[in-house]
């Protein structure tokens, strides 16, 4: 690669990187993958944990990580079990080498059914790809694959895409750990968020009872199922979650 053109590369990289960071959404990491790579005729991306033997069907769609993939090749692939005899996987599986598909035309010549796939997905647009596989921290390989009806990409950017794939895979799971970092969402009744309220000013049950023109039991159920929903034992702990999570001022 010319000089100036592995610059030009390793500033776009550079710059994805930058993009990869700012994104929210996993749905925008594959937007920003294309976005970046459209110039070389990239149209779509996928990046998913490897089939897992007796998951099937639609199933199979929960160990995938981010795509933008026509949604009717997801669904027939999906369906039919490809992931089991796509050869495109069994690469990844066998080997942590980044390979582009037209390497793999001697491994699907005597195979039907490897044929088959990688002539259906061609249907789709997916007709010329890159991929590579990479072992997250937790040890789980999760392939990556961009494909696009004419990939214009040299052979010496194989570095820069295993690059760009490991850093929009560090990213999407980088968000999905974000997401289950945040506390469950607690959905207080008017009732008891007004009850708790006026227990975090120290009144107490019959206090509130004749502020809110209920009985005791009245307060008290409403109490109760405070606690059960922010998973405390008391009161104090109560109005203590509440301030934390905002439910209450």
């Amino acid at each position: 690669m010319p000089p100036r053109a592995f610059q030009q590369t390793l500033d776009q990289t550079i710059k994805f990187v930058h993009d990869l960071d700012r994104s929210r959404s996993i749905s925008d990491i594959a937007s920003q993958v294309l976005r970046h790579l459209s110039q070389v005729g990239a149209e779509t991306v996928i990046a998913t944990a490897m089939p897992t033997p007796g998951v099937v069907g639609r199933r199979q769609l929960k160990s995938v990580l981010f795509h933008e993939i026509p949604p009717e090749w997801v669904s027939r692939y999906a369906s039919r079990g490809y992931g089991f005899q796509d050869p495109v996987i069994h690469r990844m599986k066998s080997s942590s080498v980044p390979f582009y598909w037209s390497d793999l035309e001697p491994d699907i010549h005597d195979d039907p059914a490897a044929q088959r796939i990688m002539d259906e997905s061609a249907e789709f647009g997916l007709k010329q790809g890159f991929s590579a596989s990479l072992v997250t921290l937790d040890g789980q390989t999760v392939g990556f694959s961009l494909a696009g009806r004419r990939l214009e990409i040299d052979r010496e950017m194989r570095g820069v895409l295993t690059l760009i794939a490991s850093y929009a895979i560090g990213r999407a799971i980088a968000l999905q750990q974000e997401a289950s970092d945040q506390p469950e969402k607690i959905v207080l009744s008017s009732r008891e968020r007004e009850a708790l309220q006026w227990a975090s000013d120290g009144k107490n049950d019959w206090e509130i009872g004749e502020i809110m023109s209920i009985s005791e039991h009245g307060v008290d159920k409403h109490m109760r199922s405070v606690r059960a929903k922010l998973g405390v034992i008391n009161r104090t702990q109560a109005v203590a979650e509440a301030l934390r999570r905002g439910l209450i001022t």
